[in-house]
């Protein structure tokens, strides 16, 4: 995984603030996912096991399995508060900028098809198991495909957005701004 780009030095606003610690998370574990996926693929499972036991919101019983499954849903919940509720917002403020977000916009939920499919390749190579070498050399495959559109992903989102959402910060208080949909939460 790359380092990410930083956006522009400054004052950050709560909405840009939140955006970058949000996605500073799912780089987190998108890592931890990464490095379980690399045990297992070696036959290490304590390692795996060990791993992830080191996770702030645990559950006795994780496995690359679960963790993926929860993974891979806070990622899709994620993408969908943004398109149906965020990327609207910023829409609706971005004044002179709006033409410019619109194509921002536009190549982000292209991006979110690109990463959903990505997902549901981890999900599916998952599935099929991870006791052959080879079916785990295939989940490992596709979380690293994962992981490097999802940092390019991020770091493009942070960038080209970052003026945006400080301007909406300024505008909009934190308070006011919905809560997503139920049936947008992972």
């Amino acid at each position: 995984m790359t380092e990410h780009a930083s956006p522009p030095a400054g004052p950050q606003g709560w909405a840009l603030t939140r955006l970058i610690k949000l996605h500073d998370a799912l780089r987190g574990d998108m890592a931890l996912l990464r490095s379980v996926g690399a045990a297992v693929a070696g036959g290490d499972d304590e390692t795996a096991a060990a791993a992830l036991r080191e996770l702030a919101v645990r559950r006795p019983d994780w496995t690359l399995r679960k963790f993926c499954a929860s993974f891979c849903d806070f990622v899709h919940g994620h993408h969908s508060v943004e398109d149906e509720v965020m990327f609207p917002m910023l829409l609706q403020h971005g004044g002179d900028d709006t033409a410019r977000l619109a194509q921002v916009i536009e190549k982000l939920r292209a991006d979110h098809e690109v990463i959903a499919g990505h997902l549901a390749e981890i999900e599916q190579a998952i599935a099929d198991g991870t006791a052959d070498p080879f079916r785990a050399s295939s989940v490992l495959a596709a979380i690293d495909r994962l992981a490097g559109e999802l940092d390019e992903h991020l770091a493009y989102e942070e960038t080209q957005l970052a003026a945006a959402l400080n301007a909406f910060s300024m505008v909009v208080s934190e308070d006011d701004i919905p809560e997503p949909p139920p049936d947008h939460l992972p």
